[in-house]
């Protein structure tokens, strides 16, 4: 088990738009807010790109396979973290999307996830030392 106590966390909220790529946002913002770390609580809007990866086998670590969706998708929710690790930001998330209000995919969000119109996120991050 690894316990992590934040010391003065911040609260952002953070609205990226039409065309934005997801990850490209985050890593952004990110070194903007010269962050130690950020946690996304939430993300709800829509995306026009979305890139899913998921294990393809039962082995540590897995085979991942990455499938791109095309079309108009809704958040249906996004969380994750942002980290510095080996001097790389690196953005880790998970979520759900659904499409034409019925069909539902989830699992790994990866790199070149793009905004359609909106995407609203809360987050929350201490900064660096």
């Amino acid at each position: 088990m690894e316990v992590n106590k934040f010391s003065t966390p911040i609260w952002y909220r953070v609205t990226l738009w039409a065309g934005e790529d997801l990850f490209h946002a985050l890593r952004e913002f990110f070194k903007q807010e010269r962050l130690k770390e950020a946690y996304i609580l939430s993300c709800i809007g829509s995306l026009e790109e979305v890139v899913l990866a998921y294990p393809k086998t039962k082995q540590i670590p897995p085979e991942v396979e990455r499938i791109t969706l095309e079309g108009l998708f809704e958040i249906n929710g996004i969380s994750g973290n942002i980290k510095q690790e080996a001097g790389e930001i690196k953005v880790h998330l998970h979520g759900s999307v659904s499409k034409a209000g019925r069909e539902v995919s989830g699992g790994a969000i990866n790199e070149g996830t793009r905004i359609f119109k909106v995407a609203e996120l809360v987050i929350i991050g201490t900064k660096g030392g």
